[in-house]
């Protein structure tokens, strides 16, 4: 189980809260709208009426303690932009801001926001899986139980074997679809392909145990 903070509680916001406790986990839901609070008190682990915008209410809910932090703030571009900065000044990892416009997009990637979310383009289930699985590059879902996902290699552990010898298909329930290396060329997973650090495995499988694996390689 890990535990997020979900800053903003629009639809959008309200999505990924519901995503991400579905999936299991803590989350920590903040907003200045007192009927929005109201709405997810049974939803969130915890609710929390306050304006994101004030340092001191990040510090002290330790907001760098979290595995993830989602800025869902909606039309306020200037509090979107001020609670981004905030969070990341603050110590916090894995973060996700939403944005609306252009303008937004290229200031909260200049400020370091991990991820930025168009929402009408990224579902807030797809957030979800981008905070609980940030080593995931990226998620395609092929049906209710199966997806293909981007997944980079960090474990030394595999760094040299070939895919006959790491064994992904009985040891992980993963398929190695495509493999892409370092210098930018990619090729079919056969037996014989050499992994290497950094190297990109498209892989497809369970989402379970795509997960589980990404947590491993």
């Amino acid at each position: 189980m890990k535990s997020f903070c979900v800053i903003g509680l629009g639809k959008f916001g309200s999505s990924v809260v519901k995503s991400l406790i579905n999936s299991g986990h803590e989350v920590v839901a903040i907003d200045t709208d007192a009927k929005k609070i109201d709405d997810h008190k049974d939803i969130a682990t915890h609710v929390m009426i306050a304006d994101a915008t004030d340092e001191r209410i990040l510090k002290n809910i330790e907001i760098d303690k979290f595995d993830g932090v989602v800025v869902a703030i909606g039309r306020n571009v200037q509090a979107s932009i001020l609670t981004t900065m905030i969070v990341i000044e603050s110590g916090a990892k894995n973060v996700v801001a939403k944005a609306t416009t252009d303008v937004q997009i290229k200031v909260l990637t200049k400020i370091g926001a991990g991820k930025i979310i168009e929402p009408e383009k990224d579902a807030g289930n797809r957030v979800a899986d981008a905070l609980t699985h940030p080593d995931i590059a990226e998620y395609l879902d092929l049906s209710d139980d199966y997806s293909f996902a981007k997944i980079a290699v960090k474990n030394k552990k595999f760094k040299g074997l070939t895919l006959y010898q790491a064994n992904l298909t009985q040891d992980y329930q993963v398929n190695v679809a495509f493999i892409k290396k370092t210098d930018g060329t990619a090729s079919i997973g056969k037996h014989d392909t050499v992994i290497d650090l950094d190297d990109v495995l498209y892989v497809v499988g369970n989402k379970q145990d795509i997960e589980k694996f990404s947590e491993i390689i």
